[in-house]
Order: structure tokens, then sequence, then C-alpha cells
């Protein structure tokens, strides 16, 4: 079985929140912080992505931006719904 699918998949729900309070766009965002667009709107559709990918946007744009809390708070496991 791959590995893939047994991994834990997470989703930040204030991600549209916290970015259209800073840039216009996903492109826009997507440039500022060096991040694919695509995985930008994954996020803002509250698709589930990989921990680390989600953890290092977030870094990204909480080292530009206050994010109101710790990024492992707005942190949420998809197998805890």
């Amino acid at each position: 079985m791959s590995k893939k699918k047994d991994r834990a998949w997470f989703v930040c729900p204030q991600w549209a929140a916290l970015v259209s309070s800073h840039y216009a766009s996903d492109a826009e965002a997507g440039r500022a912080l060096k991040t694919d667009p695509k995985l930008l709107a994954k996020l803002r559709s509250g698709t589930p992505v990989a921990k680390s990918t989600l953890l290092r946007t977030l870094q990204a744009l909480a080292s530009r931006h206050d994010v109101g809390s710790p990024v492992a708070d707005l942190v949420i496991d998809t197998r805890s719904r």
C-alpha cells in the first residue's frame, strides 16, 4: 500500500480570511509567498494538503504579516473531522 495514501492531510479553515486581508488574488499571494497559486487555490477551497506544505506556506505568510495566532494552531488534521 502506498504511504501517501496513509498520510494524514491537513487544512487551514482561516486561510481565506488570512490571505484576502493582505492580497487581492491567489496569483499575487503566490508571488509574494513564493508559492504555486494552484496550491493557494486548494487552501482557499479547503482541499486537504500535506502538513509540511501547509506549514511552510503558513510560516511564509506569518513571516510577512501578523496572523494573530501560532501557526500550529491554524492547522487541522482532516482525520479528526
